[in-house]
């Protein structure tokens, strides 16, 4: 397994990956909109105690490998674009679950 850095190194690095991928031509409206909500539900728990945990640096990591398949199938014509945009989406709202609950529980 890669060594993890900060969790919120991983967010800012995700957060720049999506920006750059918005603004490259060739992705649809749909696509922008999603990841453009995606960056805000992260940027929203950056700051977070939980986001310092090797599990959520786990699933950050999950994300950004994610995020290289969906920059990469983007330029097919025959692509899974929506399918693996989804699955990152579900890693992040269940991220965001998890530091909401793990604050729960801290506090």
């Amino acid at each position: 397994m890669a060594k993890l850095s900060t969790g919120k190194r991983n967010i800012e690095r995700l957060d720049a990956v999506w920006r750059d991928m918005i603004a490259a031509d060739g992705m649809t409206k749909e696509l922008a909109y999603r990841l453009e909500k995606l960056i805000l539900r992260l940027n929203s728990i950056a700051d977070k105690i939980f986001i310092k945990t090797v599990k959520a640096q786990e699933v950050l990591f999950e994300c950004e490998q994610l995020s290289e398949k969906f920059k990469s199938e983007l330029s097919k014509p025959q692509n899974k674009s929506f399918e693996l945009l989804t699955r990152i989406e579900v890693q992040v709202e269940d991220l965001v679950k998890e530091t909401h609950a793990f604050r729960i529980k801290a506090g």
